[in-house]
């Protein structure tokens, strides 16, 4: 049996093998569900336990977040497999707990900064919510719109303004727009937002 902490020091080189499950995890703020690959030492981990709502770190497009494991898809990857968004990086310890609730203390605290920011900068959209990374090396702003040129906007003004890389999620009724183009601008690198930042 693997403990847990063999889990927990899992590499990121390791990550590069044949992944051993697919698995639906439930992650953010404003929840989505998308699809995972877990490597042999967590997949094994999954087996031994029950698995609705164990919570895992998962490498996504946005960064590093905690999710809540659903359901195992399948106990291995065929060719012809859909894509995933990312992959399952270990079992939450407590430390990953701690910094989660950190970073949601942090953004609560940021919040009213970041309206002012949006409303300054004379951007038409509404901002809903927003989280950091588990490593906070990302930022997501939720704003309440579809993909257009104000979220490209809000990720280039925040890039331009020096405040890291940010990644816009535009939110509607039914939940998460689905982005066309992933990531986000900020310094240090990064894709562009949502809606792109050009080719």
């Amino acid at each position: 049996m693997i403990s847990t902490n063999t889990i927990d020091t899992i590499k990121a080189t390791e990550l590069d093998k044949s992944p051993a499950a697919v698995v639906l995890v439930r992650y953010g703020v404003v929840p989505q569900v998308a699809r995972f690959a877990a490597p042999n030492e967590v997949a094994e981990v999954i087996a031994e336990r029950q698995v609705h709502g164990m919570r895992v770190v998962v490498d996504t497009d946005r960064g590093t977040e905690i999710g809540h494991l659903l359901e195992v898809v399948r106990n291995a990857i065929v060719s012809e497999d859909k894509a995933m968004t990312g992959q399952v990086l270990r079992l939450s310890t407590a430390a990953d707990e701690e910094r989660f609730v950190e970073n949601r203390q942090q953004a609560d605290r940021e919040f009213f900064d970041w309206q002012v920011r949006v409303r300054d900068w004379g951007l038409e959209l509404q901002l809903i919510d927003l989280e950091w990374t588990l490593d906070q090396q990302n930022l997501i702003l939720y704003v309440l719109n579809g993909q257009n040129a104000e979220t490209t906007r809000l990720a280039l003004l925040a890039a331009a303004a020096g405040l890291g890389i940010v990644h816009v999620q535009p939110v509607e009724a039914d939940g998460i727009v689905q982005q066309t183009s992933g990531g986000g601008c900020g310094s240090g690198g990064g894709g562009c937002g949502s809606g792109g930042c050009g080719s």
